[in-house]
């Protein structure tokens, strides 16, 4: 075929200055509508950002805040590093703190002290000096007055930038498209409101003032379409100089490059990112060679390689371009930073298609970039793509470092809605790089799916603008060149929009005029100067576009349809499904290397805007809180009870426990959740947790999740207006005595272990409940705690199993009793064995029975008689010759005990008669037995919590008769008064029902108990129940009955054997 067209380009040089004056009123009209909402939305956020000033002002006079940067001397750092426990450590901390100040400062965020290190113990690489999160409240780095000049000072540079540049190109009679300079308004305006919102104004680098400080020297490139000498066509000649600059730059990436964190991949330079720069580089050169190719390319088909529908041009003339552009893919590759890859590529193949009017080979192209792509994710490198690919391809659970940002934009735009949480409103810092790859999910979560369409609506108006000002181009390099950039800020959009919307992998380019980085602000602007350089010189009338009218249009076409997917799945997120995003889970790996269940993080900080409740004793005494104001308020309550809160608690604690370990079996330690996974626990910080919070799952404050940090908000107010206070039944009075008598009896007996429960009989309520040893839980627990040993852990008062020894004859009692009270009278014999211990020989068993060693035959016996003296022989013949395995059984399982299977009793039957052999029980059940016989048969249902959800309401439950009871009551008493119990007892004052017990274990010493109830003869209400149990302790009325003693001697003292 002839080829008609002339393949000399022939560019006319016109002057950049036009015969009109230069941007008229309706542009300076827009310019300033656009001005007055920036400004407005600024200021807005500015009062939200400004709310909380009064009170740090408030707090800095006071001296309850300080500002790092004008610390004088370290000691003014100590009050604040109050969670770092150990007095040593906290003052070396704070004169390393002074000293980093001095010599880093002045500091621009707080975070600056997270690069204060120390040597792991294990000697494995450093550690954090600082639990920075808990103490970041206490510092400053800047007072609200300083941040209320520099805000104001940033933002008027910011906006006088705009207007300079307006009058600058009125002066020059400008004659190209203003307008873009008020979309650019618009567009960095909202990013700048992001990146005010993004950050603490009092503690965080102030992140917008870079953004002003870019965006400024951006409007000085804006300056270009007017420069003197400055004429973009003569760039046309020089088509290979930006390749090769282009390529020169990458050198430097490969020798001095860096990555980003932990990252591989090499894209910094210094402070610069070259990359930024090489996208604009190559497109500089694309629209060179094809402004000077074109027509070729177009025109002049290779006919021996491809089929004729694929119409490919001429090797000679895409030879080069196919070669240079392999390379910098390739440099790209190498630099394992393939998100400008993928845009150079995407770019030049639909420059390509435009530049040839055919779009058979571009499409080809995609595809072959895509399974380059893939192919390298298959092959495990570069890793970077393969997280991204994997995140992609499961959000919600993958194995990816990272691999939760996906998520974290799915929960954000969710959150959002349509109308969005309002600038300043939303959390944007709880988006991972919210600031570059996520920004959009940022502006989705404060502005909402319509804050979103505005964004999509400014970045079409530029687009749209670049190619009409393409098409009205003198030259064809102009076309070309508006062409390709305009491009390039589109491609650029929908790649991170699409990666943010998880339609497509997170590809690592940054958004055009949103992102914060000034490499990428910088060479946005200059792509727009130079679309604006060849705005100037366009004309309605001009011939070189007419050419590319189609394809351009198609391409239009092509991007407007990827725009409205996008914004089509973004609507879905965001007005459709919101609350399916919202609260959903992921599985990602954590910092800690371990996956774990994920929830949308703001569920979390409207938890933490609920004050959690606060837990009380029987009498009112705070035991736990949140609020250190409280514990302030009741500080002389607490002297009184001996109680330091100085050194008891730390002020930075998010969870404060005045009593320490003496409570922690009870409560548990809401701050480091040690054994809360743990079966054998029974914690209320844990069990009553819904309670405590306010609501049932997390999941529940869904609905307040868009409004959350709005003042006045109702939902809230109604939500934080709940009770969630929680009363136990414990006497922290009785518990703290109990405690200190057991620990010092265990020192004396030179033993670790013991337990002691105490309860009132009447209701079942749990007065005390002491454990030896118990968990370390004093102030700092939050961090650095080293986890409390196992043996310290374990809550032996109501989890710890142990043979009952002689306290269960009780049991056995009451099942003889339950089948006949003809029992009370039936009399056994305990005789003197054949080795001299005293026992009986039970036919049927091979093994005698004996009794201690120490004791004395003790004849023939009654049931009355064989409580008070403790006979092992007669209870072991009631138990196997009238009681039976069935009956003990079901009647330990009436008392809530366990002992065992009916065929393990069956087996030891005689041992397990007088609480040996099979037979396990707890102190907490033994106490509730003796709360039966002191309850007249009926077995209370006991409870530790009075209010809060309290489940351990049922009616008591009749096990024997009143009359059985009596009679067993009146057995008990009289151990003390003349049997086993009567030395520990002697001279006590308050009238005491009990029952020794001692506990063989094979191999070690045995465990002593001492159980019953007091006052014997008071009235029901006013009696207590309790059991002792000293772990190996020996026999149980020289260890366990005198702890029992000092139980009953604080209950009197604390009036608690009266009217309750």
């Amino acid at each position: 075929m002839a080829v008609s067209q002339s393949w000399k380009t022939n560019e006319p040089q016109l002057p950049l200055r036009s015969a009109r004056t230069g941007p008229g009123a309706a542009s300076l009209a827009w310019l300033i509508c656009a001005t007055l909402l920036v400004a407005f939305g600024l200021a807005l956020l500015f009062e939200v950002k400004s709310q909380t000033f009064g009170e740090v002002e408030t707090r800095l006079a006071q001296g309850r805040i300080l500002n790092l940067n004008t610390v004088s001397k370290a000691e003014e750092l100590l009050p604040f590093l109050t969670a770092i426990p150990d007095l040593a450590a906290r003052s070396a901390a704070a004169h390393r703190i002074y000293d980093f100040v001095k010599s880093a400062g002045p500091l621009k965020n707080v975070g600056a002290l997270g690069r204060l290190r120390v040597p792991k113990p294990d000697g494995a690489g450093t550690a954090p000096l600082l639990p920075l999160p808990r103490i970041k409240s206490g510092f400053i780095v800047r007072t609200p007055s300083e941040f209320r000049w520099q805000y104001a000072g940033w933002i008027a540079l910011y906006l006088a930038s705009f207007h300079f540049v307006f009058w600058i190109w009125r002066w020059r009679r400008f004659a190209g498209d203003a307008s873009m300079l008020t979309a650019l308004l618009l567009l960095t305006g909202i990013a700048l409101m992001l990146q005010v919102s993004l950050r603490d104004p009092l503690r965080d680098t102030l992140e917008f003032s870079k953004s002003a400080w870019g965006v400024s020297l951006g409007c000085a490139l804006l300056l270009l379409p007017v420069a003197p000498r400055f004429d973009y066509r003569r760039l046309a000649n020089w088509c290979y100089v930006p390749l090769f600059v282009a390529f020169l730059l990458f050198g430097l990436l490969s020798v001095y490059g860096t990555g980003p964190g932990a990252s591989d991949s090499k894209v910094n330079l210094g402070p610069l990112q070259p990359v930024e720069a090489i996208k604009l580089l190559l497109v500089l050169f694309l629209a060179g060679y094809f402004a000077r190719k074109w027509e070729q390319l177009r025109d002049l088909r290779e006919k021996k390689i491809l089929p004729r529908w694929l119409s490919m041009p001429r090797l000679s003339e895409v030879l080069p371009l196919f070669v240079a552009l392999g390379f910098a893919l390739l440099f790209f590759f190498y630099l394992k930073d393939l998100g400008p890859a993928l845009v150079s590529g995407l770019v030049f193949l639909l420059m390509f298609s435009v530049v040839r009017g055919r779009w058979g080979l571009g499409v080809l192209g995609v595809a072959v970039l895509i399974s380059g792509f893939w192919i390298g994710y298959s092959a495990g490198t570069p890793r970077t793509v393969v997280n991204r690919i994997n995140m992609w391809l499961s959000p919600w659970d993958n194995d990816a470092s990272g691999g939760d940002q996906l998520a974290h934009a799915f929960w954000a735009l969710a959150t959002g809605g349509g109308r969005g949480s309002g600038p300043g409103y939303g959390d944007p810092a709880m988006i991972p790089a919210a600031h570059t790859d996520l920004v959009l999910p940022a502006l989705g979560e404060e502005w909402g799916f319509y804050g979103v369409v505005i964004v999509a609506l400014l970045f079409l108006f530029v687009v749209r603008h670049s190619y009409q000002i393409a098409l009205r181009a003198e030259c064809v390099y102009g076309v070309l060149l508006a062409l390709g950039l305009g491009t390039l800020i589109a491609i650029e959009m929908l790649l991170i929009t699409g990666g943010a919307l998880g339609v497509i992998p997170l590809s690592g380019v940054v958004s055009p005029f949103l992102s914060s980085g000034n490499s990428a602000m910088l060479t946005n602007f200059l792509a727009v100067a130079l679309i604006l350089c060849v705005s100037g010189t366009s004309t309605a009338s001009a011939e070189a576009g007419k050419s590319f009218v189609k394809p351009v249009r198609a391409l239009g076409m092509v991007l407007a349809l990827c725009a409205s997917a996008l914004l089509a799945k973004a609507a879905y997120v965001q007005l459709v499904a919101p609350a399916d995003y919202m609260g959903r889970a992921a599985r990602v790996i954590q910092e800690d290397g371990v996956k774990r269940q994920q929830l949308n993080p703001r569920l979390y900080a409207v938890a933490r805007q609920i004050p959690r409740g606060n837990i009380y004793d029987r009498n009112g005494v705070l035991l736990a809180t949140s609020d250190w104001l409280e514990l302030e308020r009741r500080r002389q309550e607490y002297a009184v009870l001996g109680v330091s809160l100085d050194q008891a608690i730390s002020r930075e604690d998010s969870r404060h426990y005045p009593f320490g370990g003496l409570t922690a079996h009870l409560l548990g330690d809401l701050r480091t959740r040690e054994n809360f996974q743990a079966s054998n626990t029974s914690l209320i910080e844990r069990d009553r947790n819904a309670t405590l919070q306010g609501y049932e799952d997390i999941r529940d404050l869904l609905p307040l999740l868009r409004d959350r940090n709005k003042p006045n908000n109702e939902a809230l107010k109604q939500l934080k207006s709940r009770n969630r206070d929680v009363r136990l039944s414990i006497d922290i009075r009785l518990q703290m005595r109990v405690a200190e008598a057991l620990r010092n009896h265990l020192r004396i007996l030179g033993k670790e272990r013991g337990a002691v429960v105490v309860l009132r009989p009447a209701t079942g309520d749990v007065l005390a409940l002491v454990n030896e040893p118990s968990p370390v839980s004093g102030p700092g627990r939050s961090y650095g705690a080293s986890p409390n040993e196992p043996e310290d852990l374990l809550d032996r008062a109501r989890y710890g199993q142990y043979p009952p020894g002689s306290t269960f004859k009780i049991v056995t009692a009451m099942a003889a009793l339950r089948k006949s009270k003809a029992f009370a009278k039936r009399e056994y014999v305990c005789t003197r064995l054949p080795d001299g211990r005293a026992g009986a020989i039970i036919s049927g068993w091979r093994r005698p029975v004996r009794d201690d060693i120490h004791d004395a035959p003790h004849g023939r016996l009654s049931m009355y008689r064989a409580i008070a003296v403790s006979c092992n022989a007669w209870f072991a013949q009631l138990g196997a010759r009238d009681v039976g395995a069935a009956a003990l059984t079901e009647t330990a399982a009436s008392l809530g005990l366990n002992p065992g299977t009916a065929e393990a009793v069956s087996s030891m039957l005689p041992y397990a008669a007088f609480g040996q052999g099979p037979v396990l029980v707890t102190p907490f059940r033994m106490a509730r037995v003796m709360a039966a016989v002191a309850a007249a048969g009926r077995l209370p249902e006991a409870r530790w919590v009075l209010e809060g959800g309290n489940r351990r309401d049922e009616p008591p439950q009749v096990v024997i008769d009143g009359e059985s009871a009596g009679f067993l009551a009146s057995a008990m008493r009289t151990v003390v008064t003349e049997g086993t119990a009567r030395k520990a007892m002697e001279g006590l004052d308050v009238a005491v029902a009990g029952k020794t017990g001692t506990a063989q274990v094979a191999g070690a010493e045995p465990h002593a108990w001492f159980a019953g109830f007091a006052p014997y003869e008071a009235p029901l209400q006013d009696r207590i129940a309790f059991a002792v149990l000293i772990e190996n302790g020996g026999y149980g009325a020289r260890a366990a009955a005198p702890v029992a003693r000092y139980v009953v001697e604080a209950a009197r003292d604390l009036d608690l054997l009266g009217e309750d």
